[in-house]
C-alpha cells in the first residue's frame, strides 16, 4: 500500500491455541527493503474454553495480550473452562424423590459416583479435573481407619448424564475438619475431562447464595419414592430454610437415628410445596443456584445429609462459600 506495508495473506499469522501451556515459537519473515512486515497474531480458545464479557459476548481468553517477539520462545496461559452455562438449563416450568426428569445437559456438572460394593452417590464437577463430594460418601462400606489412598481405587465415576466413564480418581483430599465439623472431600481425576455440552463444571460462588427463601436445584440418582435408584437423572427445586428452625428440629429428635453435621459450615433446605425431597444416594450433589445477573449457575452448597426422603423436614448442605479458600488452595497447590 501507500504506507509501504506489505499486504499479503502469507503474512497474517493465526495462532490457534490447541495445547494448554505449550511453548510457542514463531518464525520471523524476512524484512523488505524500504518497507516493513505487519503481523497479526490472534488467539482463539476451543468451544467451552472461552471467557465471556459482561455484556454476554465472547471475550479473548487472555485479559492482556502478550507482546510477541518473533523467534523467541513464548509460553501461553491456558484458556480457562467455561462453568455454570448449561445448554438446557432447568426451569420451574419443567416438573429426587418425586422430582422432575432432567433434560439432557441440564446439570452437566453432576457426577454419578459408585463407591465400594456399587453404592450410588453424587459428586459435583468444579473444574476439568476436580470434583466435590462428601467425606461420608467415600467411607461407605469402608472402616473409619481406611486411608484416602486405599479408598480412591474403589471409586468409579461417571459424567455426562451418568453414562460416560471419567477414568481413574488418583487423589482424595478430605477437608481438615472432617469428620467432626465439615463433611466434604475433593476428588482429583487422573486425566482432565473435555468440557462441552454434556460435561461442564459448575461455578464456585464468591457471594452468599444460601439466603432463606432462595430456591435452588438439586439433581441426583438418589432413591425415589419406591426406594429404587432411577434410570435417569432427576432434580427437584427446594428452598433454603431458617438455620435456627433446622437446628431446633434436629435437636428435638434426640440422638436416635442418623444425625446431620450442623454448624457454621452448613445451611438447611426444606421440602418443596409438593413434599419433594432428596433421598439416599443424592449426597454429594450441588444445591445449584442460578444468578440472573450473569446468567450463571453456582454451587451454593453440597448435599451432606440425604437421609430425609420426605420423612425428615430439612436436608443439610455444606456451605461452599465457607470453604471456598480451602478449595482454591487445594486446587492451586496440586502438582
Amino acid at each position: 500500500g501507500s504506507n509501504g506495508a506489505l499486504q499479503s495473506t502469507g503474512l497474517a499469522w493465526l495462532a490457534l491455541v490447541t495445547g494448554l501451556g505449550v511453548p510457542l515459537s514463531l518464525w520471523a519473515p524476512k524484512a523488505i527493503e524500504h518497507g516493513h512486515v505487519e503481523h497479526l497474531v490472534r488467539y482463539r480458545c476451543d468451544p467451552y474454553y472461552q471467557l465471556r464479557s459482561p455484556g454476554g459476548g465472547e471475550a479473548h481468553c487472555f485479559k492482556s495480550m502478550p507482546v510477541l517477539t518473533f523467534g523467541d520462545q513464548l509460553t501461553l496461559s491456558p484458556c480457562p473452562t467455561v462453568c455454570g452455562k448449561p445448554k438446557n438449563p432447568a426451569s420451574q416450568v419443567q416438573r429426587i424423590i418425586g422430582g422432575f426428569m432432567a433434560a439432557r445437559g441440564s446439570f452437566p456438572w453432576q457426577g454419578r459416583l459408585l463407591t465400594r460394593h456399587n453404592r450410588t452417590v453424587g459428586a459435583t464437577l468444579i473444574s476439568d479435573q476436580w470434583l466435590l463430594t462428601t467425606g461420608r460418601n467415600l467411607y461407605l462400606n469402608h472402616s473409619a481407619e481406611a486411608t484416602p489412598e486405599e479408598i480412591a481405587p474403589t471409586l468409579t465415576l461417571y459424567l455426562g448424564d451418568g453414562q460416560q466413564p471419567a477414568g481413574a480418581i488418583d487423589r482424595i483430599v478430605l477437608h481438615p475438619a472432617f469428620p467432626k465439623d465439615v463433611d466434604l472431600a475433593l476428588l482429583r481425576l487422573q486425566n482432565k475431562v473435555t468440557v462441552g455440552e454434556a460435561v461442564m463444571p459448575i461455578c464456585l460462588p464468591t457471594k452468599d447464595y444460601a439466603q432463606r427463601g432462595r430456591v435452588g436445584y438439586v439433581s441426583g440418582w438418589g432413591r425415589n419414592v419406591f426406594l429404587a435408584h432411577p434410570d435417569r437423572l432427576r432434580y427437584v427445586m427446594l428452598p433454603v430454610a431458617g438455620q435456627e428452625n433446622c437446628t431446633d428440629y434436629y435437636a428435638a429428635r434426640g440422638p436416635h437415628g442418623a444425625q446431620p453435621l450442623l454448624g457454621k459450615h452448613t445451611f438447611c433446605v426444606g421440602m418443596s410445596e409438593l413434599r419433594e425431597d432428596t433421598c439416599y444416594g443424592d449426597a454429594g450433589g450441588a444445591f445449584a443456584v442460578h444468578d440472573p445477573k450473569d446468567d450463571t449457575w453456582y454451587a451454593a452448597g453440597i448435599l451432606s445429609f440425604d437421609k430425609t426422603c420426605t420423612t425428615g423436614k430439612y436436608g443439610v448442605y455444606v456451605h461452599v462459600l465457607s470453604v471456598f479458600d480451602w478449595i482454591k488452595e487445594t486446587l492451586g497447590a496440586a502438582p
